[in-house]
């Protein structure tokens, strides 16, 4: 998540799994208020970030402000703290907005305790944001990265890169390392006056099944017959 002089940028993958990679859906993760000018994305418990983002988006309609909605986000999530809401099921929230005051802005918070930031706080994050493992500065900046370049140019090549490395789940720091990166990804881009979306990859991820940024490679089927048929089992000669 990035912000622009005009526009915030998101780039987001679609794999919703268990605590071990196992695929349990796809989706598109980053959700937008039709009221003003806001995104959310979410990692870790879903029924929590559809909720909370549920909760952002009324204050929105209610309000009719970026500014209002995030003043409303920042005193419900001490209250949100309090009632032990969210407790057992982790979750970290990012936000891109175009605010009324401050032009395009990025802010998260987490409802769990870790390394990044007090929990159940917002959190201004004036550069941007950002999960997982970078690749060194010399190769993001081969692949197109600069401090301006918009996300399109390079955001394959980092998640590609992410998806290839195994890490613990955000919302549970201490868990065994899982490839989590998976489905699809989904750029994202926030204007004041709406949204566009784009699919930038989708990766062959199975429901069911773990993601695996290395499937094996599908065994020679062999030559077919002169008229193209093969043998019952769908194999041709060796």
């Amino acid at each position: 998540m990035k912000p622009f002089f005009d526009r915030v940028e998101i780039l987001s993958d679609g794999a919703n799994y268990l605590p071990d990679g196992t695929v349990v859906g796809f989706r598109v993760k980053v959700m937008t208020s039709p009221i003003v000018p806001l995104a959310v994305v979410g990692s870790g418990s879903v029924p929590v970030i559809d909720a909370i983002t549920d909760m952002t988006f009324l204050a929105a309609k209610a309000t009719g402000s970026v500014d209002d909605a995030l003043a409303i986000l920042a005193k419900s999530l001490a209250t949100i703290k309090a009632e032990g809401f969210a407790g057992d099921s982790p979750a970290r929230l990012a936000i891109g907005a175009i605010s009324g005051t401050r032009g395009p802005i990025t802010l998260f918070f987490s409802t769990f305790e870790d390394d990044a930031a007090a929990p159940f706080k917002l959190h201004d994050r004036p550069f941007g944001f950002g999960q997982g493992e970078y690749p060194p500065a010399e190769e993001m900046a081969a692949a197109g990265w600069s401090h301006r370049a918009p996300l399109a140019e390079y955001g394959a090549f980092l998640f590609e890169y992410m998806r290839g490395r195994k890490r613990p789940d955000p919302a549970y720091p201490g868990s065994v390392p899982i490839y989590s990166i998976g489905g699809h990804l989904d750029l994202t881009i926030v204007r004041s006056d709406g949204y566009e979306h784009r699919r930038l990859l989708t990766w062959p991820d199975v429901i069911g099944e773990r993601i695996n940024p290395n499937p094996p490679q599908d065994e020679d089927p062999g030559i077919p017959f002169d008229d193209g048929t093969t043998f019952s089992d769908g194999t041709g000669w060796a």
